[in-house]
């Protein structure tokens, strides 16, 4: 398994494992990611921040995006402290392979080698599960936040609160 820039041409398997995902969120939890607009994930793809985990066979077991400032979320306007980790979904097929591990652990020795401080991560505050999954995998909960109305986050992150985790890098 290695971890990868998306290409355009995945982006049709990209959203496919995105609506299983959403799939299994709802299931999990009660709550869903709405659907992504496909311009949205294509954007993040031409600026080299949607990755794949690839399975060495060609087949995507999890793709997530990254950014470097989350000024909403974070108040890092300048994007001097973290790398953000954004939607990692796994493939049904996948679950239960430590994969997020290997998410977080490839954002750890990025972040190390662009002098960053921390890997950090959001989630609906409300997901408890959610919440505990990634304080196994060692975040840190440092708190949360309400988030406004209207942003310039996508909209689904619209008049909620998230809980906010950190790894130190």
């Amino acid at each position: 398994m290695h971890i990868r820039n998306t290409l355009i041409s995945e982006l049709p398997l990209v959203e496919a494992i995105y609506a299983e995902a959403r799939a299994y969120q709802l299931l999990q939890s009660g709550y869903s990611w709405p659907v992504f607009e496909r311009a949205f994930i294509e954007n993040e793809i031409l600026e080299n921040r949607h990755y794949v985990l690839d399975d060495g066979q060609g087949v995507l077991a999890a793709v997530f995006s990254i950014v470097w400032k989350e000024p909403e979320i974070w108040n890092d306007t300048k994007g001097n402290e973290a790398i953000y980790l954004h939607r990692m979904a796994i493939c049904n097929q996948y679950r239960g392979q430590q994969l997020t591990r290997k998410i977080i652990d490839w954002a750890i020795v990025m972040a190390q080698q662009l002098h960053k401080k921390f890997v950090r991560v959001d989630t609906w505050a409300q997901n408890k599960q959610l919440t505990n999954y990634y304080q196994r995998l060692g975040f840190q909960w440092v708190g949360r936040r309400k988030l406004p109305p209207q942003s310039h986050l996508p909209k689904h992150y619209n008049n909620i609160e998230v809980n906010l985790f950190q790894i130190v890098v």
